[in-house]
């Protein structure tokens, strides 16, 4: 998949909106968080839920991450953080939970 709101289109027409979308070791500079959520924001249903891990060696940080986020109306509950079992007690390796902000 190609990332961008064009080629999220095409995708979408073709295979339908996305309940459940995973990235995980996806983001390496800042420049590609926008594309990646121009893509989610195609491609997720309204109701669905974008899950995002990013462990490897990244250039990119998180507070970008959630900004960008933020532009495209998503929020992430950090109350929802999920861990592989091994990972709990040291904090490593976070699943980030992104909803789209409902609106008011």
């Amino acid at each position: 998949l190609i990332w961008g709101k064009n080629h999220a289109i095409k995708f979408a027409e073709q295979y339908g909106k996305q309940d459940v979308i995973v990235a995980t070791d996806c983001v390496y500079i800042p420049q590609s968080v926008s594309p990646l959520f121009e893509t989610i924001n195609e491609l997720l249903d309204p109701s669905g839920l974008f899950l995002f891990v990013n462990t490897c060696a990244s250039a990119c940080p998180m507070e970008d991450v959630l900004n960008i986020a933020t532009e495209f109306g998503f929020d992430c509950f950090d109350d929802e953080l999920w861990y592989h079992d091994d990972d709990r007690e040291k904090k490593k390796h976070p699943v980030h939970v992104f909803r789209r902000r409902k609106e008011v």
